[in-house]
């Protein structure tokens, strides 16, 4: 019975999964000719997660298939991200870029329904994580029909699949319809990964992973692939389930999914050693160009203006249990002094995740970096999860220090395998994509545990201001405040590091140096900052953005510019998260990140750069 009954399905459902997760590679990488995307990277495991969560909170009674489900929420997610990409789709760095900010989207949503409804949503968790424990014979009855059919229609169209190796106009040439060709494998691709998800959970890597090592392998060719990835793919998750289940330190604990980023981890960064062929697209622009059109400083007067008054009404104007009320600032009130602690700390944490992110994408030279998308805030989020569950009264000053470690270690780790790459923005985003969904995946296992003291850690993560006291602020300052006084002193590198490091050393730049010293500062702003407003706050990427938008360019006023932006975003959202559900709050950094995701989605959809 053991046998029948658990040995065999979760047997049965790890390899048809693997294979099902492969096959999907395949296809969405020879559909978008990319050899780095998969459900992942492009959003569709966060739109098919996220659709069935709100489906089972929302339509508790609903009798459509959980497949079903997921699929309508992959393919939402996966047109989301195609059409965020429409203006470069052969560009791989920017379909990888509108997936990560679909799926980020997609996460801050689950985070907020896993904060209010923890207890309903506590099996989704270790779902979310890719638990293959106690399926039954269930999940192999459902992926086995979906893969058999999509791969018997997958060899029919390998012809049509195989000319898209060629432009468009080429497969045009030789009779293929190339939008059709394309949406039949995406349907097929995202129905496949979709099914899978919504039968084992979230497991990430396998459909980079299996294809990846095929193609280093010398299978080039398509149908070859077709054949050679799925069965990979399958070895690969029943070799992964096997470590889950035999593994002395924690036998049958980690998900199978915990497990797979693990080990798929390592190997995409491996893997992106060798694509030193890839056309990787053009993101890696100079940002440290000279614009045509440089604002008066009085716009960054004017912007302060704004903030302070911003600040002043979120102190003064907020709600209680008898409606709307101003307190005057003046006023000497308990309601004052449990706001500015709150106040505060989210306008230093938003103006030093700002300050980290353009100080990232100057000495990168990548528009699109940040401490979100290069994994530091997931690094950050990552040492302080480990301290809080072996330590969770520790004193503040030890919560900066574990999560400004992690924020190195993930910045001096991505630079150590960036240092034969010829500082590559692409290899860089890609490389943080794997550190990023490693400790994803850490931080799944962590929240699936059934910890009491998890409760308070989902709140952090998901960015809240409730429990921060003077104490806190006091220490937030000096380190902001330290941190501020040496930036001025790095002005020269931060115009010089972006023309790249042959301008720079011919220019006298100690490259080693000034690196270090600029990631250093980096991970410490980005560590305390994201101790007081947790990693999804997104303003890292958001504000540079917006203040290169709006012309702000050279290092200075950039800097500057971005961190008012940032605080001005945080306050906001911080006041925002206190009223607009009272009682209930929303955190801080969720809501900036369920604002702000949207509105990236909006820029980033209108300009072609």
């Amino acid at each position: 019975m053991v046998v029948h009954y658990v040995t065999l399905p979760r047997i049965a459902a790890s390899m048809l999964a693997g294979a099902a997760l492969a096959l999907s590679g395949v296809i969405f990488q020879q559909v978008l000719r990319n050899p780095l995307v998969e459900a992942s990277t492009l959003g569709v495991s966060g739109g098919a997660g996220l659709a069935l969560k709100a489906a089972a909170l929302l339509f508790p009674s609903l009798t459509w298939p959980p497949a079903m489900v997921a699929s309508l929420g992959a393919a939402v997610a996966m047109l989301l991200t195609l059409g965020l990409a429409s203006r470069d789709v052969a560009s791989p760095v920017r379909l990888i870029l509108a997936g990560l900010v679909v799926g980020l989207f997609c996460g801050v949503v689950s985070s907020v329904l896993a904060l209010f409804f923890h207890e309903q949503l506590r099996s989704v968790f270790l779902w979310n994580a890719g638990s293959l424990v106690n399926l039954g014979w269930d999940a192999s009855a459902n992926i086995a029909p979906t893969l058999t059919v999509c791969a018997l229609l997958s060899v029919c169209m390998i012809r049509p699949l195989e000319l898209l190796d060629l432009d468009d106009h080429g497969a045009r040439s030789l009779g293929v319809s190339v939008v059709h060709v394309r949406l039949a494998g995406l349907l097929l691709a995202v129905v496949l990964a979709s099914v899978t998800i919504a039968s084992v959970g979230v497991i990430g890597f396998i459909g980079i992973a299996a294809p990846a090592i095929v193609r280093l392998g010398g299978i080039r060719r398509f149908r070859s692939r077709l054949i050679a990835a799925p069965l990979l793919g399958a070895s690969l998750l029943w070799f992964a389930d096997q470590i889950t289940q035999a593994n002395p330190l924690f036998p049958n604990k980690l998900p199978t999914g915990v497990i797979t980023a693990i080990l798929g981890g390592p190997l995409m960064l491996w893997m992106l050693q060798g694509l030193r062929g890839a056309r990787m697209g053009g993101a890696g622009q100079h940002i440290g160009a000279s614009a045509r059109f440089e604002p008066p400083r009085l716009s960054i007067a004017v912007s302060a203006c704004a903030l302070t008054l911003l600040i002043w009404t979120s102190l003064s104007l907020g709600r209680n249990l008898d409606g709307w009320i101003w307190h005057g600032v003046l006023d000497v009130n308990a309601v004052l002094e449990w706001r500015w602690p709150r106040v505060i700390a989210a306008g230093l944490a938003g103006a030093m995740l700002a300050t980290a992110g353009v100080m990232i994408q100057r000495v990168t030279g990548n528009a699109i970096a940040s401490p979100e998308i290069l994994g530091i805030s997931s690094g950050a989020a990552m040492g302080v999860a480990i301290l809080f569950l072996f330590d969770p009264a520790a004193a503040h000053v030890v919560k900066v220090a574990a999560a400004s470690g992690g924020a190195f270690v993930v910045l001096a780790f991505t630079f150590a395998l960036m240092r034969h790459a010829s500082g590559s923005p692409e290899r860089m985003v890609l490389t943080g994509v794997a550190l990023a969904t490693v400790f994803g995946a850490f931080l799944s296992a962590i929240t699936a545990r059934f910890d009491p003291r998890i409760v308070g850690l989902l709140s952090w993560l998901a960015g809240s201001t409730y429990s921060v006291t003077a104490n806190d602020v006091v220490v937030l300052a000096l380190v902001a405040l330290g941190l501020a006084a040496i930036v001025p002193f790095t002005m020269r590198w931060l115009e010089i590091l972006p023309l790249g490091e042959v301008t720079a050393r011919e220019l006298g730049v100690d490259l080693r140096r000034s690196r270090l010293m600029l990631l250093l500062i980096s991970a410490l702003l980005t560590g305390a900052a994201v101790l007081t407003i947790g990693p999804l706050s997104f303003v890292g990427l958001m504000a540079p953005h917006l203040a290169r938008m709006a012309g702000f360019r050279s290092p200075f006023v950039q800097l500057t510019m971005s961190a008012i932006l940032g605080a001005f975003i945080m306050v906001a959202a911080d006041w925002l998260g206190r009223n607009l559900l009272f009682p209930h709050q929303i955190p801080a950094g969720m809501l900036a990140a369920l604002v702000g995701t949207p509105y990236f989605m909006y820029l980033m959809s209108r300009r072609p750069g």
